[in-house]
């Protein structure tokens, strides 16, 4: 009996949250070390991406403007569902964790400047859409919040974007 029964734990933080902690807590080939603190830093960061969401939803709604379309989100994206779309293919779920807390983090600053809200809405599309195999229940709750309950369709890459026209040297 060494074992822990997953719907106690489904039911206190939410079945995303627990996705998240098994995804994130090593490869597929390896056992899961359970950890109480891991499930609960779990739950907090999609705590954190519901609120992200707000912010963002907040953002499309205020601004009405007609700034042109911003390259740098445009490219994050791109780069994001390349990096997630490798990520899949090669069974990396804890490599697509590390992408979502990046995608956070990058986020997080981005919706702090004046941008072009058509195309943040487009790009959040995408960055759910990338998100929904690892949890399904927040963005499914996210897209329908922002209006958008048409049929997901995996994001294209342009190659365009992947391309690095700086390069930093040490």
């Amino acid at each position: 009996k060494n074992v822990i029964d997953p719907e106690n734990i489904i039911n206190e933080y939410g079945a995303d949250s627990v996705r998240l902690f098994i995804l994130s807590d090593s490869p597929p080939e390896k056992d899961v070390q359970w950890s109480e603190q891991g499930m609960v830093s779990s739950y907090k960061f999609v705590q954190k991406l519901w609120m992200l969401h707000l912010k963002i939803k907040n953002k499309i709604s205020k601004e009405k403007n007609q700034t042109p379309d911003d390259l740098e989100l445009d490219k994050f994206t791109n780069q994001l569902v390349y990096k997630i779309t490798n990520n899949l293919e090669s069974f990396s779920y804890n490599v697509i964790i590390a992408n979502m807390y990046e995608t956070y983090n990058f986020l997080i600053k981005y919706i702090e400047k004046d941008i072009n809200s058509k195309d943040l809405l487009d790009n959040y599309k995408k960055i759910l859409t990338v998100f929904s195999p690892i949890i399904p229940h927040l963005t499914n709750e996210c897209m329908l919040d922002i209006g958008s309950n048409e049929k997901l369709n995996w994001p294209s890459v342009n190659k365009e974007y992947l391309k690095n026209e700086s390069i930093d040297y040490v």
